[in-house]
């Protein structure tokens, strides 16, 4: 289905443009389930325009492998259905600080070298404390 039949997209409009498109492609209920591995009730559920039987995310997180599997919706439209669910926008693949970390010119060999330092004072202490306690 084209994205553009989804202009001004609501949560209702995209699971109805997945439901067509399943159709278009003669797939029942049971066919996409096995294909986006999700449950067929939870598709029928999703087409019905019931969003309650599972938490938000969940119910994001079919919509948007369903979606993916039929080619329907694009992520400014998904994003809008996110949040029509009340998901509050996350970015989970923000990178680390500069400086957070071992840089990849070390190699992780900075976090390495801590942890041996560490281990060595520890080690330093326990003997410390045993012969002197």
């Amino acid at each position: 289905m084209a994205d553009e039949t989804l202009a001004g997209c609501s949560l209702e409009q995209l699971v109805r443009a997945l439901k067509n498109a399943r159709e278009q492609r003669s797939l029942t209920i049971d066919e996409i389930g096995r294909l986006v591995k999700i449950r067929s009730i939870h598709i029928e559920k999703l087409e019905e325009g019931d969003f309650s039987f599972l938490p938000p995310l969940y119910v994001f997180s079919y919509i948007r492998k369903y979606a993916d599997e039929l080619g329907v919706g694009n992520e400014a439209q998904l994003e809008q259905c996110r949040r029509e669910l009340g998901i509050p926008g996350t970015h989970f693949s923000v990178r680390p600080a500069e400086g957070a970390g071992s840089s990849p010119e070390t190699g992780g060999k900075g976090r390495k070298v801590q942890l041996i330092v560490g281990a060595a004072l520890i080690l330093v202490i326990a003997i410390f404390l045993f012969k002197y306690l």
